[in-house]
């Protein structure tokens, strides 16, 4: 048995103390959205549902990896049994047995197909891997006596408060205004008043936004600029179904600690001049800060929630930004820049090691670009072996959405109690795509991991398509298939 999945999930925590609703690839938020990425006209559909704590009891993924349950070997008839008469064609598909690795069904595994949002499942198992998921980003002030400058420095956290730090949270968990009181101060033991004020943002260097995405998705949430500061991820505020990301997050981050800096009793004495990133950059180092000083000293710093925090949250709200930084922290840890242009080959670099990826290009590392590529049988090769994995690997799985409970799997499995709470998926939906990856224990008790991808889904059918995927999980999960 695997421990660590064992005790991956505990009762009533996955839906995460968050106040952010992070409207991702459309769907993926809930079928109740129509999606930001198409031309075509919007499904008419209800308005997004608040955002709500979960307090039932959620089994942990794989909790019985046990090789004495029996392996289903009747899966091919059922799911035959369902795409035999589902209105939607072209279903990717692969089931394994997680423990023995076993291919159980598969049709199309093996052709590249636009992933979206589940993309994340390799952005986050890279992560885990290069990074490590008790790891935490920090953001840090910086002081040069020599020029009596303050440099405010990114460390990437993209879930940054701009209030008081919050340790019991992940948003929030670092707070501006925190940052700012230590530094101040810092400045003050050291007898120092007045500042000028710096800002740092080499630690992401050259573009900030991909030119597949469209910037038109700023305003309606989806993606921001991908800078090394933000305020939880961009937004600018509000709590309505459309909250608008901002334009240049770093900016305003950098005016706020700004305001909390002056607030704590230390003078700016020049207007803000946020620095431009240095485009040689490979890492966020702290030895790095105000262009020109070789003499600045760490006065404060705050610390990010820890990276397999910040993965559940991009995963269970199919955050697109938390997961494009994450991509860019993985380069960082492979030794090269954290840039747009490095991310996805660094994601596919980590997990080279891991499992055969052939059949996988990235352009992203959120899914928010429909030139990514990735086949069924890549996918569930991650899958598995994070449910066989010892490592952060692990736990992949446990911080994905719980069918019926969690995220955006809360709408879906709702009405079979063998499927609610037993699946654990990342979602993916653009306008013409709809795919699931994840994992589900079946009734026998036997733990099987599962890719199902349908992308070119035609105008009018993606709930469709969304209804034979859930049905085909469904039925894994009632599987006694002996």
């Amino acid at each position: 048995m695997n421990k660590r999945i064992a005790t991956g999930v505990v009762a009533g925590v996955l839906a995460l103390s968050v106040t952010g609703y992070a409207v991702a690839d459309a769907f993926d938020v809930s079928d109740e959205l129509p999606s930001f990425l198409t031309v075509d006209p919007p499904i008419e559909v209800q308005p997004v549902p608040e955002p709500r704590a979960v307090s039932s009891d959620v089994p942990a993924p794989a909790s019985a990896l046990d090789d004495s349950a029996t392996v289903p070997a009747g899966v091919g008839k059922v799911v035959d049994g369902i795409l035999s008469s589902a209105q939607v064609k072209g279903l990717g598909i692969e089931v394994r047995d997680a423990l023995s690795n076993k291919v159980l069904y598969a049709r199309g595994q093996n052709e590249g197909r636009t992933p979206a949002s589940v993309t994340k499942v390799l952005t986050g198992a890279a992560a885990l891997l290069t990074i490590g998921g008790q790891e935490r980003l920090t953001t840090s002030a910086e002081f040069d006596p020599a020029t009596s400058t303050l440099t405010l420095k990114g460390g990437g956290d993209p879930l940054l408060g701009a209030g008081d730090s919050q340790p019991s949270a992940v948003v929030g968990h670092a707070g501006l205004r925190t940052l700012a009181v230590q530094a101040a101060r810092a400045l003050k033991d050291r007898g120092v008043a007045e500042v000028k004020l710096n800002l740092d943002t080499s630690r992401y260097p050259g573009p900030d936004f991909d030119p597949g995405w469209s910037r038109s998705d700023i305003g309606k949430g989806v993606i921001t600029p991908i800078q090394p500061l933000m305020i939880d991820t961009g937004y600018l505020g509000g709590t309505g179904e459309w909250r608008p990301r901002s334009e240049h997050p770093a900016k305003d981050a950098f005016a706020a600690f700004d305001k909390e800096l002056q607030a704590a009793g230390i003078t700016v004495t020049e207007n803000p001049r946020p620095a431009s990133a240095q485009a040689g950059a490979t890492t966020g180092s702290t030895d790095s800060a105000t262009e020109g000083s070789t003499d600045s000293a760490t006065v404060a710093a705050v610390e990010s929630a820890t990276i397999s925090e910040l993965l559940e949250y991009a995963l269970v709200h199919s955050d697109n930004v938390v997961a494009e930084v994450l991509g860019r922290e993985v380069a960082i840890a492979s030794g090269q820049p954290g840039s747009a242009a490095a991310a996805p080959k660094a994601v596919l670099a980590a997990l080279e090691e891991t499992v055969d990826l052939g059949q996988t290009h990235l352009e992203d590392t959120s899914g928010l670009t429909y030139a990514n590529r990735i086949s069924p049988h890549d996918l569930t090769s991650v899958l598995q072996a994070s449910a066989v994995a010892d490592g952060s690997l692990s736990s992949l799985i446990s911080l994905m959405p719980v069918g019926g409970l969690t995220g955006t799997l809360s709408d879906r499995f709702t009405n079979d109690e063998m499927a609610t709470g037993q699946v654990h998926a990342k979602t993916g939906t653009l306008s013409t795509v709809t795919s699931l990856a994840g994992g589900v224990l079946d009734r026998d008790g036997r733990y099987l991991v599962f890719s199902l991808q349908v992308d070119h889904v035609k105008k009018g059918k993606i709930l469709d398509a969304r209804k034979t995927i859930d049905d085909i999980v469904t039925a894994l999960a009632n599987c006694g298939c002996r």
